[in-house]
Order: C-alpha cells, then sequence, then structure tokens
C-alpha cells in the first residue's frame, strides 16, 4: 500500500514552487522592479491580474491538499483490489463514501455501481475533470487582460501626441512624460498577464495530471472488480 509521505508529496511539490516564486518576488521588490510594475500601471489592469492569480494560485493549492488524501485512498484501494481482500476494500470504500468532498462520492458512486458503461465513464470523467475547465479558462483570461493592457497603453500615447497644440519645450515635455505612461502601461501589463498566465496554466496542468492518475486509477479499480459489483455494507460483513 502507498505510504502517507508519498501522497503527500503532491502537495509539498506545488508548495515547494510557490515558496521559490515568493522569493523571487521577494528579491524583484528589494531590487526596486515589483513597485513600478504596479504602481506606475495607470489601467490597474495590473493589479487586477496578480489578484485573480493569487486567488486561482490559492484554489489549486486547495484542491491539491484535499487531492493527496484522494490519492492515497485509491492506490491502496488499487493495490488491495488486485489481492481480493474484501474487509481492506471495504474500509477504504467507506473512507469516500464518508468524505464530503464532491469528487470522492463521485469514485465512491462510480466503483460500486452495478453497471457501468462508457457514458457514465465520461460522466465520471467529466465531475474529476470539470473544475479544470474554469482554470484554463482563467488563465487564458489572464493573457488577454494583459493585452487589453497593452492597448489602452497605446491609446494612452495616442492621446498624448493628439493633444499637441504647439512645439514648446514643455509641451515636448509634457507629451513624452504622457507617451512614457502608456508606454509603461502596455509593457507592464503585457508582462504580468503573460507570466501570470503561464504560471496559472503549469499549476493546473499539474492538478490536471494527478486528477487524471486518479481517473485512471478508479478504472483499474472497477476492471479488478469486474464481473462481480461492489456492495458496500455499513458493517464489517463481506462484499
Amino acid at each position: 500500500m502507498i505510504g502517507r509521505n508519498i501522497s503527500n508529496l503532491i502537495f509539498i511539490k506545488w508548495f515547494i514552487g510557490v515558496i521559490f516564486f515568493l522569493i523571487f518576488i521577494f528579491i524583484l521588490n528589494h531590487l526596486g522592479f515589483l513597485y513600478p510594475l504596479i504602481n506606475n500601471d495607470a489601467s490597474y489592469i495590473t493589479s487586477l491580474i496578480l489578484l485573480i492569480f493569487i486567488y486561482f494560485s490559492i484554489n489549486v493549492g486547495i484542491e491539491l491538499y484535499h487531492l493527496r488524501e484522494r490519492y492515497l485512498n485509491i492506490s491502496n484501494l488499487l493495490s488491495v483490489s488486485k489481492n481480493k481482500s474484501k474487509k481492506e476494500i471495504n474500509l477504504i470504500l467507506q473512507q469516500f463514501l464518508n468524505s464530503n468532498h464532491s469528487d470522492d462520492q463521485s469514485i465512491y458512486t462510480y466503483i460500486t455501481a452495478k453497471e457501468n458503461n462508457e457514458s457514465s465513464k465520461e460522466n465520471f470523467e467529466y465531475s474529476l475533470t470539470s473544475k479544470l475547465n474554469i482554470g484554463w479558462l482563467v488563465a487564458d483570461g489572464l493573457l488577454k487582460l494583459g493585452l487589453i493592457g497593452t492597448v489602452i497603453g497605446f491609446i494612452i500615447m495616442l492621446s498624448a501626441i493628439t493633444e499637441i497644440d504647439g512645439f514648446d519645450f514643455t509641451m515636448m515635455k509634457d507629451m513624452l512624460q504622457n507617451m512614457s505612461k502608456g508606454m509603461e502601461v502596455a509593457l507592464y501589463t503585457t508582462l504580468s498577464g503573460l507570466v501570470s498566465s503561464v504560471l496559472l496554466s503549469m499549476q493546473y496542468s499539474y492538478l490536471e495530471h494527478y486528477i487524471y492518475k486518479i481517473f485512471y486509477m478508479s478504472n483499474l479499480c472497477l476492471s479488478n472488480f469486474l464481473p462481480e459489483p461492489i456492495n458496500i455494507k455499513n458493517d464489517d460483513e463481506e462484499i
């Protein structure tokens, strides 16, 4: 049976990545790069991108924290199902049944169903992976927000040119300052959108990897139980 320490590595690997990211942010802040990135963005799109990125990164961490226990249980279930250990199978399935998480309930329902066809398999896959859809959508949306900031930055630059009434030194100085503000908005929002989109996509790709491993192991467990369906009872009677 798989050890708890191995399943905990699923969350620990993500957490270590977050620690390295925070160290990198601290270094950027210490070198003076982080403050201009946020403060010089007149559109505030960079701040919005960072808030969305932090929120959904935390969601990934929460999902991985719960997934480690699910991964442990399904791995142990796969191990004992090969040995046809009915009592141990019953105990592990009871953990899925008693869980309040919808994914655990889906696994229990799928494995213990009297009949499973291609349609039920697709429904089971969707129930496990549907949470990833919003993650991919947000990751793509962050990139689009960065591009919107780029457009806003160029609009600010062009508006500075259209406001020119003369070519005296003071007017030119103000024009260049306004143009530089527009360029800062364009570059900073593009940079923050691109980086946050890539990093969030990496996190959801990592989460997707283990979700599909659970899906695959659930189907292996199901094949080991066949041809007899599972009938879980509330006591330690045989299955």
